[in-house]
């Protein structure tokens, strides 16, 4: 993985016109570059820093995905109390997962319309999230 130096922002050089020491004057770093390892723990920590900020900042959330506690208040707990226990146990199986995919197709989403019923309060509240 290459990223643009930091020290430099990619040009390859300090602000007084001397190659950069961090990147070598190449004004990238190759973080599987053995190099990389001997600048030193503290430039090494900075650069972690940044390499988490660039994943972050480029990292798109998946659409219709969402967190298990956020599918829990959508139940409708007469329908839940209504399931039999195996149903039960498959819904804390699926919140267990700490994430529930809602897309067409998807486990969570046939699951959960197979246990409560397409027509039920459950069903429209998710279908309300998406």
């Amino acid at each position: 993985m290459i990223i643009i130096c930091q020290a430099c922002s990619g040009s390859g050089e300090t602000s007084s016109g001397v190659p950069c020491n961090l990147c070598g004057g190449d004004g990238e770093i190759d973080l599987l570059d053995s190099a990389f390892h001997q600048i030193g723990i503290r430039q090494e920590n900075l650069l972690k820093g940044q390499i988490w900020s660039i994943l972050l900042d480029n990292t798109t959330q998946p659409v219709n995905v969402f967190d298990s506690y956020i599918i829990l208040e959508e139940l409708d707990t007469t329908e839940y109390n209504a399931l039999t226990d195996e149903q039960k146990d498959g819904v804390s199986i699926l919140l267990s997962c700490g994430k529930v995919d809602l897309n067409e197709g998807k486990a969570g989403r046939i699951w959960l319309t197979s246990w409560f019923g397409s027509e039920s309060t459950t069903i429209s509240n998710l279908t309300a999230l998406l």
